[in-house]
């Protein structure tokens, strides 16, 4: 019993589950890192390499045998310290032992909070505590621990890292998780080269389940093995550096208290048993059950192919601000039910513009809604727009030469002119949003800006609605047009109102 209690991986093993209900096993560069004894551990992993299993597993080993010890758990956003509290819950869920040891209130309830943020106290006395970093680290500055766990390290600003390392006690420990991002002059990278703390290192092909499938399938989505997403997101290496696509301290500025915002979250199951097309419409407007609003309004639509999350977002605009007032994220939903989400919103809401991304399900979303008699009355032709993230936008003419900017980097521009001038704003209620704003990334490639891939969804939406509305905005103001290509006027920077 005493060697089970010393030894985290025989713990783990012994306590907690997998998802599936059975018994955890560690797999061999997990029960290193479990079992490395120095204070001081720095991580570059890949994705998928299970680096969230060991760090719950490291902590929740500590809080079951430590007597009055506490450690706090850190990440750069909410989002983030999401991932691993739902771990966290889940075996506490899983397993009674370690539910049972939370210490209990006077009325008998689990010391266990999660506003403002997560926190368990435990009838040994240890206190766990999980606090994102925003921007300047703020949420650090009252606590003083015996042991520092920072996931998604290297986002981590460096005035958050200087109010996070004051909150370690001497001689505590302090370990350290992440993917790299390629910037060096940073506290993350400096400490993956110092020689007080043991690196480890996991490239995503550690994983046991890896096989030449997934190697192909990764090389042909990062755009081979040389890139800043293969050498970081899988390979787990500094490689070249990425940048931040958006300024998070002025973007924070624009999260606020949105009363009338909804997210609705719906899956393909929801519409599994329709026999037609018309219970498939009657489906979709009971799902979303918008009541019709008056107001100016934007949309924007990442759509993804079946097997992929497509997202929407809806704008209100009153000429001066925007507000995001809607979001649906759907799952595994199929183009012609797409279609009918918009169609449905359209019903509703009048949308002047509609932007969406004519990757995936896009282009045949498009011509539906465009050309079939059911959606005629919509006259989408005017108002909805196909966007080409890969091509270029032609945004003004010297003479009869076309004068052009690439549309994913236009785009980007826009929100952030938008978000540097305060005149829009997004709902501080949904983690999810400020998540992958503040983890989206661009790097400089040999032509042009090369913007990181994945958990960006939400992102590519807001990019669609951003230029739907620069759309109707310049319409008219450039009578040349050249096929294939959208059509705007020069801006030194772009100009949102």
């Amino acid at each position: 019993m005493a060697r089970l209690m010393r030894d985290p991986v025989a713990w783990g093993e012994a306590y907690l589950k997998d998802r599936d209900g059975s018994q955890r096993r560690y797999w061999q560069h997990q029960i290193e890192d479990l079992r490395c004894p120095q204070k001081n551990v720095a991580h570059m992993d890949g994705r998928d390499v299970g680096k969230t299993v060991a760090l719950v597993t490291h902590l929740l080993h500590y809080a079951f045998i430590t007597r009055g010890g506490a450690a706090l758990v850190a990440a750069p956003h909410d989002g983030q310290i999401n991932t691993i509290t739902r771990e966290v819950e889940l075996q506490l869920d899983s397993v009674p032992a370690l539910r049972d040891s939370i210490a209990k209130n006077h009325q008998g309830r689990p010391k266990l909070y999660r506003k403002p943020y997560f926190q368990i106290e435990f009838a040994n006395g240890t206190e766990l505590f999980f606090r994102p970093a925003g921007v300047a680290g703020d949420a650090f500055r009252s606590l003083h621990v015996d042991r520092l766990y920072v996931d998604e390290a290297s986002y981590l600003t460096e005035a958050a890292w200087r109010a996070l390392r004051m909150c370690l006690k001497t001689g505590g420990e302090f370990r350290v998780y992440a993917t790299p991002n390629g910037i060096r002059d940073t506290t993350y990278y400096r400490l993956t080269k110092s020689k007080r703390w043991k690196l480890f290192h996991w490239p995503s092909w550690l994983n046991p389940t890896w096989d030449e499938e997934r190697e192909r399938e990764l090389v042909e989505f990062y755009g081979g093995k040389n890139t800043p997403g293969w050498q970081q997101e899988v390979a787990g290496e500094h490689g070249m550096p990425a940048f931040s696509a958006f300024n998070l301290a002025q973007f924070t500025r624009c999260l606020v208290d949105i009363p009338e915002y909804q997210c609705i979250r719906l899956s393909g199951d929801v519409f599994t048993d329709c026999e037609d097309e018309k219970e498939v419409r009657e489906r979709v407007e009971t799902v979303l059950n918008l009541a019709p609003w008056e107001g100016t309004y934007w949309l924007g639509g990442d759509l993804g192919y079946t097997s992929d999350p497509t997202e929407f977002v809806l704008f209100e605009d009153d000429g001066e601000l925007i507000r995001m007032v809607l979001r649906i994220h759907a799952e595994h939903v199929a183009y012609p039910v797409i279609s009918e989400i918009i169609a449905s919103i359209d019903s509703a809401l009048r949308p002047a513009g509609i932007g969406v991304d004519n990757g995936g399900n896009g282009v045949s979303v498009v011509q539906e809604l465009t050309s079939l008699d059911k959606y005629r009355e919509h006259d989408f032709s005017e108002r909805l727009h196909g966007f080409d993230f890969g091509g270029t936008t032609v945004i003004d003419y010297d003479g009869d030469k076309p004068l052009k900017k690439r549309t994913k980097e236009y785009m980007t521009a826009l929100i952030n002119g938008a978000i540097n001038r305060r005149r829009v704003d997004f709902p501080d209620s949904d983690n999810e949003i400020e998540d992958q704003f503040a983890s989206h990334r661009y790097m400089r490639g040999e032509r042009h800006i090369i913007y990181s891939k994945g958990n960006d969804h939400v992102v590519d939406a807001v990019r669609c609605a951003f230029l739907a509305r620069e759309m109707k905005r310049l319409r008219g103001l450039q009578p040349m047009v050249e096929e294939n290509a959208l059509v705007m006027p020069v801006v030194t920077e772009p100009v949102f109102w």
